[in-house]
């Protein structure tokens, strides 16, 4: 998977320092120097720098991180000695199970990891996993009561992140600049 999957912004800068000259400046006081990239040769030093920025990739790892925080606590509050319907316990002002905590780890790890690694089809994937399985919880709450205790309030917040996540790294553009420095000695 490549940083240039879907819209990017690319700007490439290239800056050559000459050694001093004299320059005859006409009546009017303008002078224009053009900028050339001259090629590196024997005498000269080249610096080159790249800087990214995918803002797409922050919103995916800002998400997973709160969905993997949720989950952490649920699985905590809830805990595993017993079967994992049971206690019902409040996260956030919501109810959940230790399942729902374990599901909400899992896609909350995935879409951290997807943020941090860039990967707008990780984003794009497990976003959908996400608003799917939200969307179905959202609608048929009444058959996840018992099982994860889900509500159909948290579960259409969990479709609305879901939606940006997706949104934002199908539309969202990436910025790459480029900048080559060569100073003449």
């Amino acid at each position: 998977m490549s940083f240039t999957e879907g819209p990017v912004h690319e700007r490439s800068d290239a800056i050559v320092h000459e050694p001093a000259a004299v320059v005859d400046v006409p009546a009017n006081g303008t002078v224009v120097t053009p900028v050339v990239a001259a090629p590196a040769t024997a005498g000269s030093i080249r610096t080159a720098y790249n800087a990214r920025f995918a803002p797409d990739s922050i919103i995916a790892g800002i998400a997973g991180l709160v969905i993997l925080l949720v989950g952490l606590i649920a699985i905590v509050r809830g805990g595993f000695d017993g079967p994992m319907s049971d206690p019902v316990v409040q996260v956030l002002g919501f109810t959940h199970t230790t399942t729902l905590g374990l599901i909400e780890v899992g896609i909350g790890l995935a879409l951290l990891l997807a943020g941090a690694t860039r990967s707008r089809t990780g984003e794009i994937f497990f976003g959908s996993v996400l608003g799917i399985g939200a969307f179905v919880g959202a609608v048929q709450s009444e058959s996840f009561d018992h099982s994860l205790a889900l509500e159909s309030s948290m579960a259409w917040l969990l479709v609305i992140i879901a939606l940006v996540v997706v949104l934002s790294a199908m539309l969202m553009p990436r910025y790459v600049r480029q900048s080559t420095v060569i100073e003449h000695l």
